[in-house]
């Protein structure tokens, strides 16, 4: 549609027409802004030098004029609601009130922007965008002596102008140093550092933001860089490279930390010397911890900590507080300690480790609950590993190659383990003594959870190789349960095993040493049931053990015992040597010599002696040697005399009225020798000639040897039956009956020789008696012998033909006939000697066997005596003659 006339023409009369009101109105209030700025204008340029007197005035009034604030410039910004100083210098008056800390700052730069200036007038809480610091340097020359009222007042509460709050969006102190020496430079505490940067995020300083369980210190977060700090506080020097805390990141890292102890070491005063590379601790909660007091965190990691400290005696100062009373729970997900270094300095233990790595995973404490069951030692798992270390135990030197833990696998391991004992004229006198040497220990199986309630529990315990010299103490120490009760109160291996081990042992009469040991022990438990329940030995339900030689003195100095192989079975009830050896140190003369009279140098070979249905129970637990059956294979006996010397004044403990004595029960019902024999040699004061004498073949068997009064009654004595040849020529048959528990030690021996020639005796009596057979011939010897204390008694029938003597005499260095002894010889074999037996007229002739005992002397002798005694009296010499003889021992000055 098109427009009419009239139309166009009101409006172009519209256009043309001029609008005068609204202009008025523009320049109305361009002057109102115009005015306005011209007062903002001169506010602001009047403001800044009033801003700047006010702050000025007000930290003299407020310190009562000991401290003066001078700033260089401020600048404000109504439009920006923003404040700058410049230049800002605080220092204290000549003397300080001691309510006031003695304080000088520098800062280069204070802006403030976005302040709340409504909030600001209403004195509320005051919002602020931002507020720096920049380039600050503060010094700590003195602390304030006396607390003021405020003192102990928060933050929030003491903020300037009665404000309620403060909220800062952003908060920072940016290149600021810092030198704290309230004391002097000389005085302690001290602390510097070359720079740091503290920022922190929505900073709300009031009641709310103090109450605020998110908030650290007001703030949601904070972030702090430090470089080059040191400090001197408790006769120690820290220094700190860097430090790197971050709450929003819940980090913290500290770099080549560093502390060391300044001038020489007190008395009582500990000492750190700790070198710490890099600590970084991740996943901390904060806030947890200030308002909480609970510790939580994701890892914390160490690296190659070098820690050197010499720690006082004993702290008995019982209030004073530790973590604990500070700290009520404690989370840490990952513990990572890595290539440690300790070395803790003190008057016994002296450790000293190396190479130490250290993980858990997992670590929970918590100060009022009971420790969770599940946990092992506050933590689901550990895994620690040390290096080369050693440490000082009870005056002895420890040292390893290498230790193992692993919680969660349940081993544990060493390497290389050293134990010296300690040296001359140290440690206690009479006190225990190991040294040890270790290649390797390994446990596994091992209970980490029941560990932690004191209850030690493992599958096996493995050592290899061990080298040991134990010593035990003079004093006889308590139980092994109730030693090892102060660590752990109770102990269950289900195996554990000893390979080719060489053990031994010091101080004891009869101290052993095994060579090639090898053991294996099933079902140990050690505790106080254990110790008492009858059926264990020595804490285990089963023993199985090899060794390689065994050897051990005898007699000390005189004699040493060996056995080439030991095998024990406690399930089998078996135990058996090898290759037996009791070997003199001395020859006959030396033995003499040395003991001051007269004592044979014995041997003894033993190839096997076995020891079957032996009770160990009893033979471990009291000492007492019962079994079922003993038997001793090959014996090979050698007794070397010389009668040169006193007779031995001590007397004998070879009698069957010893066993009354004896403090053990010995309880064999059956003892077999197989195979013996008997080698003896004697060198007679007559001649230095030495006379031999062999008992071979020997095969007996012993039944009821025993000191059990339950057993062994006269009505059930010791019997045996043995079969032997004298100079493997002639066949001895005895037969024995000896009630082990008579006072009065009486028993009987009998039996019957046979037949043989008297000249097979000659290698003995011609050196040493200067007798010998000449001839005859031995049909058979009967013999009934009892014996007692007192002596030996009896009858001898001996059947013989063609018997002649001759009597010997030594000069010249050489055994010959001399005229006189020829004489007296055919006088002998004449008038006294009887050249056989049934005599002419077919009359078998009796002798009598009578002798009397001498308690020096052992039974062994007392049964000669005996058997000699009859010989002589039954081929003809008079009793009383044939019994002096028979008593007649050599007695002479000792040999040089």
């Amino acid at each position: 549609m098109s427009a009419t006339p009239s139309d166009s023409s009101a409006s172009a009369h519209s256009i043309s027409e001029p609008v005068r009101p609204r202009r008025r109105w523009v320049w109305w209030l361009l002057g109102v802004a115009a005015l306005l700025l011209a007062i903002v204008l001169v506010a602001q340029h009047l403001l800044d030098p009033w801003l700047r007197r006010k702050l000025e005035q007000q930290v003299a009034t407020q310190t009562h004029g000991q401290y003066r604030l001078q700033v260089g410039a401020l600048h404000t910004s109504l439009w920006q609601r923003a404040i700058r100083l410049s230049g800002l210098r605080l220092r204290p008056a000549a003397t300080v009130a001691d309510t006031l800390p003695r304080v000088r700052l520098d800062v280069a730069q204070l802006n403030v922007t976005g302040i709340g200036l409504l909030a600001l007038l209403r004195k509320g809480v005051v919002p602020v965008d931002s507020l720096v610091l920049d380039s600050a340097r503060i010094e700590v020359l003195a602390l304030a002596q006396k607390p003021t009222r405020s003192a102990g007042q928060p933050l929030h509460e003491r903020l300037p102008l009665k404000l309620k709050g403060l909220e800062i969006g952003y908060f920072g102190l940016l290149h600021t140093q810092a030198n704290y020496q309230p004391g002097g430079a000389a005085a302690q505490p001290t602390a510097q550092f070359r720079r740091a940067d503290l920022s922190a995020q929505n900073l709300l300083i009031s009641a709310a933001g103090a109450a605020d369980s998110q908030r650290l210190g007001y703030a949601i977060g904070w972030n702090l860089q430090l470089q080059h700090a040191q400090g001197q506080a408790a006769g120690h020097k820290l220094a700190v490279a860097g430090l790197s805390v971050s709450t929003a990141d819940q980090r913290i890292q500290l770099d080549s930390g560093r502390v060391r102890p300044l001038g020489p070491a007190r008395a009582g005063q500990p000492r750190v010397d700790l070198t710490l590379p890099r600590l970084r601790l991740t996943g901390l909660r904060a806030g947890a911890l200030q308002h909480q007091h609970r510790f939580q965190a994701d890892s914390l990691l160490i690296q190659q900590p070098q820690l050197s400290a010499t720690l006082p005696g004993q702290n008995t100062d019982k209030s004073s507080k530790t973590a604990t009373d500070y700290l009520k729970s404690l989370d840490l997900a990952h513990l990572n300690v890595q290539n440690g270094y300790v070395h803790i300095q003190d008057a016994t233990t002296n450790p000293i480790i190396r190479g130490l790595e250290v993980a858990g995973t997992a670590i929970h404490f918590d100060s009022v609950n009971a420790p969770n069951a599940r946990r092992i030692f506050f933590a689901k798992a550990w895994e620690v590993a040390l290096g080369r270390s050693q440490a000082t135990v009870a005056a002895h030197a420890l040292a390893l190659g290498s230790l193992h833990l692993s919680t969660s696998k349940g081993t544990f391991d060493l390497r290389s383990v050293r134990i010296r004992p300690p040296a001359a004229g140290q440690g206690q006198p009479g006190g225990v003594r190991i040294d040890l040497t270790l290649p390797s220990l390994a446990l596994t199986g091992l209970d980490a959870q029941a560990l932690q309630q004191k209850h030690f529990k493992a599958q096996s315990l493995v050592l290899d190789r061990p080298d040991l010299q134990f010593t035990p103490p003079v004093k006889p120490p308590p139980p092994f349960w109730k030693l090892l009760s102060k660590a752990v109160r109770r102990s269950d291996l289900a195996v554990v095993r000893v390979r080719h081990g060489d053990v031994r042992f010091g101080r004891w009469r009869h101290a052993p040493h095994l060579r090639d040991l090898n053991a294996t022990g099933r079902g140990i438990r050690i505790d106080s049931a254990a110790n008492a329940e009858p059926t264990r030995i020595a804490y285990a339900r089963a023993w199985r053990l090899n060794t390689g030689r065994l050897s051990a003195p005898f007699d000390r100095p005189f004699y040493r015992a060996s056995s080439q192989h030991v095998f024990l079975d406690t399930d089998a009830h078996l135990l058996r040597f090898s290759d037996m050896l009791l070997r003199p140190r001395f020859s006959p003369v030396g033995m003499n010599l040395h003991k001051g009279y007269q004592a044979p140098a014995v041997t003894i070979k033993v190839p096997r002696l076995m020891l079957a249905g032996l009770d160990f129970v009893g033979l471990v637990n009291r000492g007492d040697f019962r079994m079922k059956r003993a038997t001793v294979q090959s014996p090979v006996v050698k007794i070397a005399s010389d009668g040169r010397g006193p007779i031995n004044p001590n007397r004998s403990k070879i009698s069957p009225e010893e066993m009354l004595n004896l403090k053990v029960i010995v309880d064999v019902p059956r003892l077999d020798l197989v195979n013996g024999n008997l080698y003896s040699t004697y060198r007679s004061p007559l001649t230095p000639v030495t006379g031999t004498m062999n008992i071979n073949r020997f095969n007996g068997s012993f039944f009821n040897l025993s000191n059990d009064r339950r057993h062994q009654t006269p009505a059930r004595p010791l019997t045996g039956k043995a079969t032997t040849y004298l100079q493997n020529q002639c066949r001895l048959d005895a037969q024995v009956s000896i009630y082990l528990l008579d006072p009065l030690g009486r028993h009987r021996i009998w039996g019957t020789f046979g037949p043989g020639a008297f000249a097979m005796l000659n290698s003995m009596t011609v050196p040493t008696k200067l007798v010998e057979f000449k001839s005859g011939q031995v049909q058979r010897i009967r013999f009934d012998m009892r014996v007692d204390r007192k002596g030996a008694t009896g009858t001898m029938y001996t059947e013989y033909t063609g018997l002649q003597m001759k009597l010997l005499g030594y000069k010249d260095e050489e055994i010959k006939k001399t005229f006189l002894k020829n004489v007296i010889s055919k006088a002998v074999n004449v008038v006294v000697i009887r050249d056989q037996n049934p005599r002419k007229r077919g009359k078998l002739v009796s002798g009598e066997m009578k002798s009397r005992r001498e308690p020096r002397f052992s039974v062994f002798a007392l049964w000669r005596q005996g058997v000699v005694s009859g010989l002589f009296n039954n081929v003809g010499v008079p009793q009383k003659i044939a019994q002096k003889l028979s008593e007649a021992q050599d007695e002479a000055p000792l040999p040089r």
